[in-house]
This record gives structure tokens, C-alpha cells and sequence, in this order.
């Protein structure tokens, strides 16, 4: 297997311009479950750089990363927070404060991006060393890490993706990395915003049924042990080629 070697890990932070919910957002009976069914969520682009024109270096490639991250990051500011544990009230929710941030690993590996992207069957053992870990076996647990690996010298490159399922879902996630692209190549056409008002979300008995199902799903917290082992592949994942 492919060694995969992380040379640097840090934090993008939230903007001072953002205005992250002063009160810990509380999951609905929807999203409850998630706190220990297959919690994690992960995707992982894969691009191919050999032949292009204009790319520039890896290290600066980086710095377009983490400063439209961290623009990105004014809109979706919760998911530069942490998954908690309200006792008081038996609830879970994402806290956020100014002082948080994304975890952003750097790493490398001499794995070629267009075996990885070719393989009739993809070589899971790679690719989920493509992706950062993130512990969700307690809370309170990060909610969003990524990580951004150059292949083969330079060839290629992947970006992995982490978010806990409690808080995105497949769609989700794919709205903030479209909102990240954007940012990215500096567009100035903005991206759908999106809401965290939990007001919008109706249910019947609201708070009552998601603390209902916490205590069924997630009786141990703030452990939140998943009843179900990781699988040997990425868990609830997608690979994307460019």
C-alpha cells in the first residue's frame, strides 16, 4: 500500500466578519440519529495535473485553499465548529465560536491520481488515506476537517473531505464544496447561502422527539460509539475525477 505522509496540519479559522450563532444550533429528530449511525461523511477529488497549463506550485495552490476556505467559511460558519453535548437538556448541537476553525492537513504521497481514478475497482486503501480523520467517537467532535495531498510530484492532487453526518448529508456537503470552487477561482457570482434557522423545520413534538431518539440511539453520550463498525471502504463516500 501507498504510504500517504502528513507534513503539516493547521486550523482555517471563521472570519471576524462572520456571525456565528451565539446559542449551540440543536439537532432535529432528523439529524439526531446520525450522531452514531455511519457518522461519518466523506468525498474525495481527485485532479489531474499532468499537462496542464498555468498550474501554479503546490504551496501556492494551498494558500487559494485555506484564504477561499476561510471566505467560504463566512457563509457556513457552524461547520468550523463542534458537534456537543448539551446535558442539561439532553439535547446535541453545533457550537461555534470565533475562536474555532477547520482542520486543514497537507500531505504527501507518490501514488499516480490517474490509477486511482482508473481502477475499475478504486484502491480504498489509498483513498481513505486521502481523507482526514476525525474522531466521532466522543463529542464534543469536530464537525468539518479536510485535507489536501499533491500525488506523484506534482502530477495530481486530492482533496479529502471529512464533515460528521449528523450535520450534512451528501447534498449538503456538496453545496459547501460548490461554494468553496467558487470562492476558490475567485467568481464573484455568490453561491446559494444557506440557513441554520431551525425554526424552518417542523416536526411533530420538535425538541422532544429528537431527544427521544438520542437517548435510544446515543444512550452513553457523550460517547457516541456507532453501532455500526467502519466499513472497509469510505464510509458513506464518493470519488470525483478532474
Amino acid at each position: 500500500m501507498t504510504a500517504v505522509r502528513v507534513i503539516d496540519a493547521s486550523y482555517v479559522a471563521v472570519p471576524a466578519t462572520a456571525t456565528p450563532s451565539p446559542e449551540p444550533i440543536k439537532l432535529n429528530a432528523m439529524e439526531a440519529p446520525w450522531v452514531t449511525f455511519f457518522p461519518v461523511l466523506q468525498h474525495v477529488l481527485l485532479f489531474d495535473l499532468a499537462g496542464a497549463d498555468h498550474t501554479p506550485p503546490f504551496d501556492t495552490v494551498l494558500e487559494f485553499l485555506r484564504s477561499s476556505l476561510a471566505a467560504t467559511l463566512s457563509s457556513f460558519a457552524p461547520l468550523a465548529g463542534k458537534l456537543v453535548h448539551l446535558k442539561d437538556t439532553g439535547d446535541v448541537g453545533i457550537s461555534c465560536s470565533a475562536g474555532d476553525g477547520v482542520r486543514f492537513v497537507v500531505a504527501e504521497s507518490d501514488d499516480d491520481v490517474r490509477r486511482l481514478s482508473s481502477d475499475e475497482e478504486h484502491d480504498v486503501s489509498v483513498l481513505r488515506l486521502l481523507v482526514p480523520e476525525v474522531d466521532m467517537s466522543q463529542l464534543p467532535a469536530r464537525v468539518l476537517a479536510v485535507q489536501a495531498t499533491r500525488l506523484d510530484g506534482g502530477m495530481g492532487m486530492a482533496l479529502g473531505v471529512t464533515v460528521h453526518h449528523a450535520v450534512a448529508d451528501g447534498r449538503s456537503l456538496w453545496a459547501f464544496v460548490e461554494a468553496w470552487a467558487t470562492a476558490c477561482r475567485g467568481e464573484t457570482t455568490a453561491a446559494a447561502t444557506p440557513t441554520f434557522d431551525r425554526s424552518l423545520v417542523k416536526l411533530p413534538r420538535g425538541d422532544e422527539l429528537a431527544r427521544e431518539l438520542l437517548r435510544k440511539f446515543a444512550p452513553n453520550l457523550p460517547l457516541a460509539i456507532s453501532f455500526f463498525p467502519r466499513r472497509n471502504h469510505l464510509a458513506s463516500a464518493s470519488c470525483s475525477y478532474y
